[in-house]
């Protein structure tokens, strides 16, 4: 009896032992063990996208000043007839266009044509003490736009040029209450000089309506691929072929509708050392 007591016990204890044992809690893993293998996966810098083609000059302006319009809501193509006054130009390939490496300082517009031509000369510029230096696709003036861009080869590009030239015209509206008088004070405060400008852009823009299917083309850049080898970013090339389509459209719009009103410009030769 005593025996079988002791076996029951014996056998009670072991029961209880793995009772406790199965009850005791489960210690839970980490909750970020394995979670935070998959968030660092998650978070890997993915490899960015490959850039995209860089437009040539003259194909960059016109693009440009198209995104700003519509990001900006200017109507009309306003801003488009008010690039051709600023900086319009015929390359020797009679490509009607706006030219992004453009300066006026001193009475005396110039076209270079590279962005670092510019940029140097705008640099020899101010080192002789001048300040008043229209640049760009829009000629923005770094004189009373000291703030418009974080440096000077932002200042060049066509679409930071752009936008800041978009949003200037808007301030211009909004201040003085109408389209027209914001487009005479874009160019100048005293009403001669700003009306004679106006009168120009409107001839520009009736040149900028007609050629509009002409200006979307040439904004899209060339179609050709850019040379074997490129960087990623290069400048696409003009093909023979393409360039004389585009040419036969600009002198084809140039008889129907009248040249654009161009300024006159001087081109600068490029530097032998450079």
């Amino acid at each position: 009896m005593s025996a079988r007591r002791g076996l029951a016990a014996a056998l009670l204890l072991a029961l209880s032992a793995g009772t406790a044992q199965a009850a005791e809690p489960r210690v839970p893993a980490p909750a970020n063990a394995q979670i935070g293998t998959w968030s660092t996966a998650l978070y890997v810098p993915r490899p960015a996208p490959p850039s995209a083609r860089a437009l040539p000059p003259e194909a960059a302006c016109i693009d440009a000043i198209l995104t700003a319009e519509r990001e900006a809501g200017v109507a009309d193509n306003m801003l488009l007839a008010m690039g051709f006054t600023e900086a319009g130009r015929m390359t020797p390939d009679r490509l009607f266009t706006i030219w992004p490496w453009t300066v006026n300082t001193e009475g005396v517009s110039r076209y270079f044509a590279t962005k670092e031509d510019a940029m140097a000369f705008v640099r020899e510029t101010q080192a002789r003490g001048v300040r008043s230096i229209d640049v760009g696709c829009l000629q923005v003036n770094l004189k009373w736009h000291p703030d418009a861009f974080p440096d000077l080869e932002t200042a060049f590009e066509p679409r930071a040029n752009a936008r800041y030239a978009a949003k200037f015209l808007g301030e211009l509206r909004q201040a003085h209450g109408s389209l027209d008088d914001a487009i005479a004070r874009y160019h100048s405060a005293q009403s001669e000089r700003g009306a004679a400008y106006r009168q120009r852009v409107v001839g520009n823009l009736r040149w900028v309506s007609g050629a509009l299917d002409y200006l979307r083309q040439l904004a899209a850049g060339p179609r050709n691929p850019t040379p074997a080898g490129a960087p990623s970013g290069a400048i696409a090339v003009w093909g023979r072929e393409e360039l004389g389509r585009l040419s036969f459209l600009s002198s084809l719009y140039g008889r129907t509708n009248g040249q654009p009103l161009l300024p006159q410009m001087v081109q600068e030769p490029r530097p032998a050392n450079r």
